[in-house]
């Protein structure tokens, strides 16, 4: 079974992946992940901010899931076109000023360009060693002049994309590429999807595909509001601690290919989520009954926000939980995953809707 679940989330990851959707611009995703999900609901919609909501139903009485993962990914937007047909940007979402210079790029998901590097012949020594600030940098698509970047039918505002495809990293199950944050939740709720559509189950299933995850969250806030779900699971990439430059027991504690991670708490302040006591529970009960190892992760420190950070908050609040897919090197154009643990997360999932089918408690007070 586990073998039959990665080579449908390598598919769709790999098909995902080749898709530009940088945040505020994730319409040609939306419509990939719109034609994927439409075979396995009952009902759906694209509301006005970009959410795909696709409803399987359930029997009467039971309760309503809402399932997350967004379409976005960092990349950059033009700020300027100059005279001289070089381009301007600025950074959306938390791509790495150190990871540009030199990189390969697409704008409107059709042109082709590069960020451009003083030549290395120009650079004084101390100069080579910096980290070139992302207002020194620019994009260069093959023009001499304002008029042939207009030929090209770019403008100001316009995304612009790494070029870095899905690619196995000298084993089966190890990707790497750009995307991966979050095009591997999407794909792992496609997978979680086709299998619990196909079962009977009293619990209501919302899948919702959000917008904007990268700046903010913003999509997630629109459609949980909308769903009205009585508790929540998002499934996002997190970033993985089993790399030389990270201290593994003080900083994350968690690796790719040991299992999809249980965030019990991530971020701090606004956006920051914890755990719903009741989430908990049923999370960890869940991955006892499908036999799925899992890490904790209490991760307070840094940028570990996810969708669950706005859902949780919605309308009379949300009891609201998070699964965590390791990947390394996020916020780059070369993410790394490894399967395993993406398919794990949809035996979890499918375990977690079989819990609910029973009505458990959701109260905060539940022991």
């Amino acid at each position: 079974m586990l073998e039959t679940i990665k080579a449908e989330i390598r598919a769709d990851l790999e098909a995902l992946t080749a898709i530009d959707g940088v945040s505020g611009h994730e319409q040609a995703v939306v419509l990939a992940m719109r034609e994927r999900l439409a075979p396995l609901s009952d009902k759906l919609e694209i509301d006005t901010f970009g959410n795909i909501q696709a409803l399987a139903t359930g029997q009467a009485g039971g309760y309503h899931l809402l399932l997350a993962a967004h379409s976005d990914e960092i990349g950059l937007m033009v700020k300027s076109i100059g005279r001289d047909g070089f381009l301007r940007f600025d950074i959306v979402a938390g791509a790495q000023p150190g990871l540009l210079a030199g990189r390969m790029v697409r704008i409107n998901g059709s042109v082709l360009g590069v960020v451009g590097a003083k030549s290395g012949h120009l650079q004084p020594l101390r100069e080579r060693s910096r980290v070139p600030e992302a207002q020194n940098l620019y994009v260069d698509v093959g023009a001499s002049t304002a008029k042939d970047v207009a030929r090209l039918g770019i403008q100001i505002g316009d995304p612009i994309a790494f070029v870095s495809p899905l690619t196995e990293l000298n084993h089966p199950d190890i990707l790497t590429g750009k995307a991966i944050d979050d095009r591997l939740g999407c794909a792992v709720l496609l997978a979680a999807m086709r299998r619990l559509r196909a079962g009977t189950h009293s619990t209501t299933i919302t899948c919702a595909i959000t917008t904007q995850e990268e700046v903010g969250m913003r999509g997630a806030a629109v459609a949980a509001y909308n769903a009205r779900p009585d508790c929540a699971v998002v499934v996002d990439t997190a970033m993985s601690g089993d790399t030389p430059d990270v201290d593994f027991e003080r900083e994350v504690p968690f690796g790719i290919g040991a299992g999809p991670v249980l965030f019990l708490a991530s971020g701090s302040g606004i956006g920051g989520n914890l755990a719903h006591p009741a989430m908990r529970r049923l999370l960890e009960q869940a991955a006892a009954k499908a036999g799925v190892p899992f890490q904790r992760a209490a991760v307070i420190a840094g940028r570990a926000f996810s969708d669950a950070g706005t859902i949780h908050l919605a309308r009379g609040g949300i009891p609201t939980g998070a699964i965590g897919l390791p990947r390394r090197y996020s916020h780059s154009p070369v993410c790394t995953c490894n399967l395993n643990d993406a398919a794990d997360a949809v035996l979890w999932l499918q375990a977690l809707v079989s819990l609910l089918d029973e009505k458990p408690s959701l109260s905060f007070l539940e022991p």
